[in-house]
């Protein structure tokens, strides 16, 4: 059923719009800076100092900004879709006609939206690995205070950056499936999920959140910048990951238990 439900997450235009973007986004990036030969000031982004030198850094900073909002546009859109899609195309009665359970069916969708999780920001950095390498080539990173980064802990530090990146992201796409079943409508679950993550990033920097603050779930997506300090700061990661899982749970255990018990009308 996942493999199944991968075949239609893949037959859908809003996936490959997805993927699309964020392989272009890094090239795009790359352009700007070659044509101005400017890059964003020291401290907007991390290793920016070392931008114009050195093209590991063009995955980092892509991988930083995407995280504000384009990374959790294109989950939340895709992953609104799961079962509105179904409802809105009148296919949903059909497959719940078989035998194959409402938990089973619910899951196998969770399941194929996690793995777009992955890929959406793997994409990024393969991406950006290569845009980066053909316009500057690697050099070592000056990491923070000075410590050195090898080029292939820069390397490693982009892939397991992409990784970190996905928890949050399939927490977050969870929020997109509950809005997904209880309103039955694709772009306002996407559009849902967004303003929530626009909603906390604008707690955060007004300082709303006072003790909480790293508690939310868009904290979590700063997390994977500690894989580059010297020794690795392990204590924000843990607590991304917990964290993370916290609310994907939370959020995940709710549409499925209103999806296994919400009648279908189409």
């Amino acid at each position: 059923m996942i493999r199944w439900e991968l075949y239609k997450l893949l037959r859908q235009r809003r996936t490959f719009l997805g993927l699309g973007a964020m392989a272009l986004v890094p090239i795009l990036f790359v352009a700007a800076v070659e044509i101005t030969r400017r890059g964003p000031d020291a401290g907007e982004a991390p290793f920016a100092a070392q931008l114009l030198e050195n093209g590991l850094v063009v995955p980092l900073i892509t991988l930083a900004f995407a995280t504000f909002v384009l990374l959790p546009l294109v989950v939340a859109f895709v992953a609104g879709d799961t079962i509105a899609g179904e409802v809105s195309a009148g296919t949903l009665k059909t497959l719940l006609s078989r035998s194959i359970g409402r938990t089973r069916l619910f899951f196998s969708k969770a399941a194929a939206v996690a793995l777009y999780c992955l890929a959406a920001p793997a994409v990024l950095a393969a991406v950006g690995l290569a845009a980066g390498y053909l316009a500057s080539g690697f050099e070592p990173l000056a990491g923070p205070g000075g410590s050195p980064i090898s080029v292939g802990r820069g390397v490693a530090l982009v892939w397991g950056g992409a990784a970190l990146v996905a928890v949050p992201l399939m927490a977050l796409a969870a929020v997109a499936v509950f809005f997904s079943v209880t309103t039955h409508n694709s772009l306002g679950s996407g559009v849902g999920a967004v303003v929530l993550v626009l909603l906390l990033r604008l707690a955060s920097g007004l300082g709303l959140a006072g003790p909480l603050e790293p508690y939310l779930l868009t904290s979590q997506f700063e997390a994977w910048l500690n894989l580059a300090r010297d020794p690795i700061a392990w204590e924000p990661i843990v607590r991304s990951l917990w964290v993370s899982l916290l609310w994907g749970a939370a959020f995940l255990a709710a549409a499925w238990a209103v999806f296994v018990r919400r009648d279908v009308l189409s």
